[in-house]
């Protein structure tokens, strides 16, 4: 027979986990962004990514998935605090770092068991960023974001020069500075196309 607590543990946990789909990405909402992602969103394309590259990278790539999950699960509690950019919340990173491991422990503690100790442990590594799983999830969650920023820009024909700004030359690792530079290239390029589009329109007037 299963044990009634074991039953509650993992039933307030995933309530906890579910909160993540309802918390909107703070930075895309505080500009403007329709329909801007949840938190959720952000990690499941991290796991995603960690998943299609992990491994050939040299790094443990079911570690990377791992990580990706539960590195921004304190937010379901404390929020998307942004310490960031122009549009930034009035904490200190080291107030907010507080707060994170404060939830990460309540959480952990309630889900207890190997997978508590787990997810505790894994949360621990990304934000120490020593191991090279945590670099690589580092540059992958910068990484997420620019290319959001990007997707954001072109399908709603706004600007987001910010979430560029704030990540240009953050990148460490080979791959990512690679893909950086990859998505901001298009982004040059589509942006000079739309300006010539728009002195076209000008001309023809």
């Amino acid at each position: 027979m299963v044990d009634a607590k074991r039953i509650k543990s993992v039933l307030d946990f995933m309530a906890v986990v579910g909160r993540l789909k309802k918390v909107k990405r703070t930075g895309w909402v505080r500009s403007g962004v329709a329909g801007a992602e949840s938190v959720s969103d952000h990690m499941y394309r991290m796991a995603m990514m960690g998943f299609a590259m992990g491994s050939s990278e040299g790094v443990d790539g079911g570690k990377c998935i791992k990580m990706a999950l539960v590195h921004d699960l304190a937010e379901s509690i404390v929020g998307d605090l942004v310490v960031d950019g122009d549009k930034k919340d009035n904490i200190t990173r080291e107030d907010k770092l507080k707060l994170e491991r404060k939830a990460i422990d309540d959480i952990t503690a309630g889900l207890g068991g190997s997978a508590g100790e787990e997810i505790k442990t894994l949360w621990e590594e990304f934000e120490a960023g020593e191991s090279v799983e945590a670099r690589h999830l580092k540059d992958l969650d910068r990484f997420e974001m620019v290319l959001q920023a990007n997707e954001y820009e072109e399908d709603q024909n706004m600007e987001l020069p910010s979430f560029f700004k704030t990540t240009e030359g953050k990148f460490a690792t080979p791959l990512f500075k690679a893909l950086d530079a990859e998505v901001r290239e298009r982004r040059k390029g589509r942006m000079e196309e739309s300006s010539s589009a728009k002195r076209r329109k000008v001309d023809e007037k």
